[in-house]
Order: C-alpha cells, then structure tokens, then sequence
C-alpha cells in the first residue's frame, strides 16, 4: 500500500460505550468484557497506522441504527477519505491483519466483507463511489440477511465483492460459549474474562477493570486525522 492510498482510507470504528453496549445485548456482568474489546479494538486499529475515527452514542445521530450508522460514514467521507472501513467492539477475534488486508483491497469496484456468524458483518470496506446514502439507510441493519442482502446489491451492480474469513461477534451470552471454543485465537484477558462470564464458578471480578484505569484513558490517540470524531457532526 502506497502512501496515497492510506491517506484517503480510513477507519470508522463505530461502537457504544460499554455501559450502552451492556444494556442493548443484556449480558449480565458485561461491563469489563465490553471495555475490554473496546481497547482492544482501538489498539489494533492504532497499529495499521491508517487514520480513524470513535463514534461512540454521543457522536452518532439518527432515530434507528441504519441512520446512525449512515450518517458516521457519511461524516468520514465529508473529510475527504476515498475509502473508509468500518468495524464495531464485539469481535474478539478481530485482528489488524483483518483491516491492513481491506485497506490493501478497498477500492471503487470492491467491497470488502468480514461476514460475522450470526448474518451481519463484523467489517465493511467502502469506496465513496458504492456509497448510496439512502440505499444504505434502507438495508437490513441488525438482521441475519444484511450481508446477503449487500452481496446482492453489489452483484447486480456488476462490483466486486471480496470477503475475509468468518468470526463470531458477540450478542447473547450463547455466543460467549461459543468463543470461549476459540480461547487461542483470542488475547489472554479477552480469553480470561469470556471464561469468567461462562464458568459458573469463576468470578468476573477477578478481570475487574477499576473505573479510574477504563480503556478509554489508555488508548492510543487518533494522530492520523484531521480531527476527532467528536469534532465531525
């Protein structure tokens, strides 16, 4: 990848806060797990070098989440990236690997997927020109057939589609079960904590995280763009 080409491609990553995170999926105890993939997520996005942006609920604007999530894409492009690649906190599986391989693939007749298990995506990989904004408000957002719908819509465009392997996401506490089979495949605390929330005989509070160490004083700074999501809407 050249230096022009990771200069007009950007990260959204576009995730709540774990507090938020907790009440929309009702996992008991999640708090620690959530803030957890949260600084995991922005240290591998800090890796790739590429520049990228947090929207957390207070910088996401809509009344449904397609709008929401729209809207963030939108506000990336309007600073003038060419390409942005999307991704979420609920992956623990999730590598830079994952984004540094988008990033080389994102172009205007690509779209890059990572499909998640459930039927949604856990990365999306978009060049301006394949982004429709009222189309995209209009797809099934939170629904097992979104990435058979997008694959669709980009295939009657004649577009190319390139899709990276599949992970598991996090939405009930049945997929902690399921993650908890890929313990090698996830970093040591992630691993610990997933054990904590599926062994009845361990304690969450042994990963408790203190309130004045949270992930968000302990992430890498956005050096890379313009200016900060808060800044964008």
């Amino acid at each position: 990848m050249n230096a022009l080409d990771k200069h007009n491609t950007a990260i959204l990553v576009f995730a709540l806060t774990s507090q938020a995170e907790c009440k929309r999926k009702k996992i008991d105890n999640c708090g620690t797990l959530f803030s957890t993939l949260s600084e995991h997520s922005l240290n591998i996005v800090s890796r790739t070098k590429l520049p990228y942006f947090l929207f957390t609920e207070k910088e996401q604007h809509g009344d449904s989440f397609g709008e929401r999530f729209t809207n963030a894409i939108q506000a990336v492009f309007d600073l003038g990236f060419e390409q942005v690649i999307t991704i979420g906190n609920d992956t623990p599986q999730l590598k830079a690997t994952h984004l540094l391989k988008a990033a080389e693939n994102v172009k205007k007749d690509t779209l890059v997927l990572g499909p998640s298990a459930d039927g949604g995506f856990y990365l999306m990989g978009l060049h301006r020109e394949n982004f429709d904004r009222e189309k995209f408000k209009d797809l099934p957002w939170q629904h097992s057939m979104l990435v058979s719908r997008l694959v669709t819509e980009f295939t009657l465009g004649n577009r190319q589609i390139l899709q990276l392997e599949r992970l598991f996401d996090i939405d009930t506490r049945w997929d902690l079960g399921i993650l908890s089979k890929f313990s090698g495949q996830l970093t040591p605390r992630i691993g610990q904590i997933i054990l904590a929330l599926t062994n009845p005989e361990a304690s969450v509070q042994t990963f408790e995280i203190s309130l004045s160490n949270q992930y968000s004083s302990r992430i890498p700074q956005n050096k890379g763009s313009p200016l900060k999501a808060q800044s964008l809407m």
